[in-house]
């Protein structure tokens, strides 16, 4: 798996595939309205951390960063894991595997 390694972290690097809210403000016809969809958007970076919040489990990114003693990171996102598609899922728990990163959460894919 391609990563990166930051102060002695191992990052790896992951192409997240999640589902995104679509809106329109037009007014349509039940027929036109029945055709909105929700948009699938790909996310590429590094895994950078995974943690539990209010019983909602969320994965950090970062897509650039600056090495040194204190590493930077920037382009930054968090998901929350409910959009992520079930391979974006499957990718991250491999990622998780493989970074060795002591997460202590478990990823449950349906």
């Amino acid at each position: 798996m391609k990563s990166i390694v930051l102060n002695d972290v191992i990052y790896p690097h992951v192409v997240i595939n999640w589902i995104d809210i679509v809106g329109d403000c037009t007014t349509v016809a039940g027929d036109e309205f029945r055709e909105l969809k929700c948009a699938e958007i790909t996310t590429e970076g590094y895994l950078f951390d995974m943690f539990e919040e209010n019983n909602q489990k969320f994965i950090r990114t970062f897509a650039s960063y600056q090495d040194g003693i204190s590493p930077a990171f920037g382009d930054r996102n968090i998901f929350p894991l409910s959009v992520l598609t079930k391979e974006s899922l499957e990718l991250v728990k491999s990622a998780i595997e493989y970074s060795l990163l002591p997460f202590k959460i478990d990823i449950e894919i349906e």
